[in-house]
């Protein structure tokens, strides 16, 4: 019995590492085949098309000017108010919701007004009988003064009658469109196309007369102002007919827009010594830019030269030998290439000229550059 307890031990524990080798081996397996998993994928992601935007070579001429920060104000703004009292019975007001000109946004009880008017409309409709009767007394003394039957006196008084009864009527009538008009102020309704940005009553509340409510601006036209050095106001050409810049949002990227000049300012800062100068801009539908962006506006003054090749200093990358070079891509290989260019001066603020190395018509490549290797498929976002 005793030996038979001791084969029954003996042959449990080589089951046991039996088992134990056999999930040994199965947790080996699945580790490889989780290695293996993961070199796939990072395999697949290596030839996986890479995006990248590029840009078509062209000629153009050599800009050379002066660029200075801006700030975007509204070319409208507006603190709305009501010109009567009263409670508040309805708000038709959604923060940043265009607005078109005409449109109720807030609106007072008109009842006070509207059982003023009826009052002075009855008002109206005594004083008329009174004057239509004085007019027929005047006229029947004005008769029988003639023919010499009544006094002076009695002519005097019934033309007096006659004059303070339509003096009467149209205190009243004066009155009566004072009234509509007031009637008219409980309803406060845009005053042009825009949008509202900050909303100071709440509905039901009591309304006193001129208290700013609403805050309006208009967007589709936009201001953009920036401070210039007094020792380079000189070189700033200010003329309202012909003087436009270029204009560049950092929201916006790869965005420029074109800007008249409005304003300027002769007094300069005291602090900063820099006069304040102001273009405006009709923002193109589709494309938002709100008061508090900052911009860059640049004076760009063309040279009459020969035309040179310009690619934005983002497609520049370290070449092999530590010079300067792009990537040029092959629209039918969907690659790009690494050629060595020779750089010379800056066009603008975000361009390079390009003195040998690429010809008009081939495309850089302008975003990503940096994280692509030859011969790597490539899938461009886009091509201008």
């Amino acid at each position: 019995m005793k030996l038979n307890k001791k084969l029954i031990t003996g042959i449990g524990g080589v089951v046991l590492l039996l088992i134990l080798v056999v999930l040994i081996g199965v947790a080996s397996a699945e580790r490889k085949m989780a290695e293996k998993h993961a070199v796939e994928v990072k395999l697949a992601e290596e030839n996986a098309p890479r995006p990248v935007r590029c840009e078509k070579v062209k000629a153009e001429p050599l800009s050379r000017g002066h660029s200075y920060p801006g700030v975007v104000k509204a070319s409208e703004e507006t603190a709305l108010s009501f010109r009567v009292g009263g409670p508040l019975t309805e708000v038709n007001v959604v923060l940043g919701e265009p607005v078109k000109k005409g449109d109720l946004l807030l609106q007072i009880d008109p009842r006070d007004f509207e059982d003023r008017i009826q009052s002075l409309e009855a008002q109206l409709a005594g004083a008329a009988a009174r004057l239509a009767n004085a007019r027929q007394d005047y006229r029947r003394v004005t008769q029988l003064f003639e023919e010499n039957v009544v006094a002076q006196a009695d002519y005097d008084r019934a033309e007096s009658a006659n004059d303070s009864a339509e003096a009467a009527v149209k205190n009243i009538e004066a009155q009566l469109q004072i009234a509509r008009h007031a009637l008219e102020d409980t309803s406060l309704r845009a005053p042009y196309d825009g949008t509202v940005t900050a909303q100071r009553v709440e509905n039901h509340e009591m309304i006193s007369p001129g208290a700013v409510v609403l805050q309006y601006h208009a967007i589709d036209k936009i201001e953009i102002v920036v401070n210039i050095p007094e020792n380079e106001m000189g070189g700033i050409p200010l003329n309202r007919t012909d003087s436009y810049v270029e204009v560049s949002f950092p929201a916006l990227r790869s965005q420029t827009f074109s800007a008249r000049l409005k304003e300027w300012s002769t007094l300069a800062d005291p602090l900063t010594r820099t006069y304040a100068v102001t273009f405006e801009l009709n923002v193109p539908e589709g494309v938002v830019i709100l008061p508090g962006m900052t911009a860059n506006v640049a004076f760009s003054k063309p040279e009459e030269q020969a035309l040179v090749l310009t690619v934005p200093v983002s497609a520049l990358v370290a070449g092999p030998d530590g010079g300067s070079s792009v990537w040029v891509y092959d629209e039918e290989q969907e690659t790009a290439a690494l050629r060595s260019v020779q750089v010379g001066v800056l066009s603008g603020d975000r361009r390079v000229v390009i003195a040998e190395g690429i010809a008009e018509g081939e495309h850089v490549v302008v975003s990503g550059s940096r994280l692509i290797h030859e011969n790597q498929a490539l899938k461009t976002a886009s091509v201008h």
